[in-house]
């Protein structure tokens, strides 16, 4: 009983960290129609950039966040208006193409900067206590909590601002809302900025538990896919709920099956996504209204 109870807890703290990892994906998928291929390398670049600024200025990685959200929003807005922008009326394939050679650049490009030796974040806390004989990881505890403020802000961004009205108009029915007013390119270039800065921050917060290298990217993008699929395109509790099942279907998995470990992510994403788009196209939260709803 306390293997299940510790595997439950380890899957949940990781589904946080999936649900937190996968908004900027499914957001910007469900509000400008873009598949961005190059998400689990925006993850990988906020990653590096806490590294750097834990070895320059002894900055702890959560405490970089106040700094790496900021500077990946003025990145994401800045290749909305550059790039983006370009491909939103273009044919779905022109996107995965795009962002694909997106991804190709920006792993390669670390990897010249950096080099392909793994780094790490080490912090003074990465150790655990124990809780009526589970053993609860401080460090990834913190992303869970991190990763739950995160998503909450969103959601409440979305819902009670008029920035998130313009934003779910502009999701919905983008002709409609030109002709209320709407400035359509300057909201797709903010909810881009929003995006890159919640993928990358997720991908500092984990800097300190995960090992950081130019080609880590790729299966995060892939996990992304299959937690959009669970969760359903453009919600945010959905993206909450597709990451724990995915968390805790892959700590399950690696404790009860001899010889699997937790490499076999990957492929358990593959294998639910599958399913899913087999069994329940519409994801697991069909009853949440999604954001691209009666879009044109």
């Amino acid at each position: 009983m306390t293997q299940f109870l510790q595997a439950l807890l380890s899957g949940l703290l990781l589904g946080g960290f999936y649900g937190v990892m996968v908004l900027g994906f499914s957001v910007l998928w469900g509000v400008m129609g873009i598949i961005n291929l190059a998400h689990g390398d925006f993850l990988m670049t906020g990653a590096y950039l806490a590294w750097l600024m834990f070895r320059t200025f002894n900055l702890d990685p959560f405490i970089s966040l106040v700094l790496i959200l900021p500077l990946m929003f003025v990145v994401g807005y800045a290749l909305q208006k550059i790039l983006l922008n370009r491909l939103i009326e273009r044919p779905r394939l022109a996107t995965l193409l795009v962002t694909f050679g997106l991804s190709i650049s920006l792993a390669n490009l670390h990897k010249i900067l950096y080099t392909a030796d793994p780094r790490n974040v080490p912090v003074a806390y990465n150790g655990s206590i124990e809780l009526w004989g589970i053993s609860v990881p401080i460090v990834k505890a913190i992303v869970f909590f991190i990763a739950l403020g995160m998503m909450s802000l969103l959601h409440l961004l979305l819902q009670r601002t008029r920035l998130g009205k313009a934003i779910r108009a502009a999701a919905q029915n983008k002709n409609a809302a030109k002709i209320v007013g709407i400035d359509i390119d300057r909201v797709y270039a903010i909810t881009a900025g929003i995006c890159i800065a919640l993928t990358a921050g997720a991908g500092a917060a984990i800097s300190p538990t995960q090992a950081i290298f130019p080609f880590m990217g790729q299966p995060f993008t892939l996990k992304a896919f299959t937690i959009t699929v669970l969760g359903g395109l453009g919600r945010i509790p959905g993206a909450l709920l597709g990451g724990m099942v995915l968390g805790i279907t892959e700590v399950m998995v690696a404790t009860y099956v001899p010889g699997i470990g937790t490499n076999f992510g990957v492929a358990l994403s593959l294998i639910l996504l599958v399913v899913i788009l087999i069994v329940r196209p519409q994801g697991l939260s069909s009853g949440l209204r999604p954001m691209n709803e009666d879009r044109s």
